[in-house]
């Protein structure tokens, strides 16, 4: 899928369907739950009323540079927390490819925080070493991000701390990364904007060309069930609190206005508008143009 914003282009890079890892990270997500929230099917859960959600990455083009947003799970990364999302072997480089640019082309990685299923493509395996996969790129890493995983926080699950050791450092070791703050400006129409709580320096990206505005979310939300109960937390919210507040903020800000809303682990359509619905919030789905 594909969406335009003024002169910028934003292009969808699946690796892998995720809704029912997703569904049982949210516990109030059940699908009795989900059944209440009739406007979810058919995109969104399926006539079982199990989540649909995807891993997927966001190739964004803009003055001339290609930067790509998340960047999965990856490939043979040993993940024993998450087996699901370990050991992969997908054709993700070739979709990137099929999307009309090559890893080689990749000016800047974008990673809206450090959990694993959003650094595993930083990095590919050769001769047995993990290495960097967008040898031109500059990887953008939040400092205080950075500094969270690096210290190796105990309550953090061992896929995090491996995503960090086998996705991260290795940019770092080769001097590609380039350490930035929560409101860094990427350049004149991309920026990210801090949305705390997911983890201590989470942040989205905001896309604003020609009077047309886009968000990439990261994980402040996961899921459109979310937009229906703000309240309902992920398990792997590093600062529940913060989290709910950051969401409540984020949702009040962006309902009812022209910011296309690009859902990080939504499933296809993925994009669409915040409109309110009582005291919360829909997702009124948006044909990509």
């Amino acid at each position: 899928m594909k969406w335009r914003i003024g002169d910028v282009e934003i292009i969808q890079i699946i690796e892998m369907e995720g809704g029912k890892l997703i569904q049982s990270s949210i516990p109030n997500a059940t699908p009795e739950n989900i059944k209440k929230i009739s406007w979810l099917y058919p995109y969104f859960a399926d006539k079982n009323r199990n989540l649909k959600a995807l891993v997927q990455s966001f190739l964004v083009k803009s003055e001339g540079k290609n930067i790509l947003v998340d960047t999965c799970n990856g490939n043979h990364k040993n993940r024993p927390t998450c087996p699901t999302w370990g050991n992969l072997n997908t054709d993700f480089l070739k979709r990137l490819n099929d999307a009309g640019v090559s890893e080689l082309e990749i000016d800047i990685v974008v990673c809206t925080h450090l959990h694993f299923d959003h650094v595993g493509w930083n990095t590919k395996l050769e001769n047995g070493v993990f290495v960097p996969t967008f040898t031109n790129a500059k990887y953008l890493f939040v400092e205080e991000e950075y500094k969270y995983w690096e210290s190796k926080p105990e309550k953090e699950v061992d896929d995090d701390k491996f995503g960090f050791d086998d996705s991260v450092t290795p940019t770092v070791n080769v001097h590609l990364s380039q350490f930035v703050k929560s409101n860094h400006k990427i350049d004149s129409n991309i920026s990210l904007i801090p949305t705390l709580g997911h983890t201590p320096g989470h942040v989205s990206v905001a896309i604003k060309s020609k009077d047309k505005k886009a968000i990439i979310s990261g994980d402040f939300i996961h899921h459109p069930c979310q937009f229906a109960h703000p309240e309902w937390t992920m398990g792997a919210d590093a600062m529940p609190q913060k989290a709910l507040e950051t969401r409540q903020k984020m949702l009040e800000q962006l309902a009812d206005s022209n910011t296309l809303f690009i859902g990080t682990h939504f499933a296809d359509p993925v994009a669409g508008h915040i409109v309110r619905s009582g005291e919360n919030f829909i997702l009124n789905t948006s044909t990509p143009s």
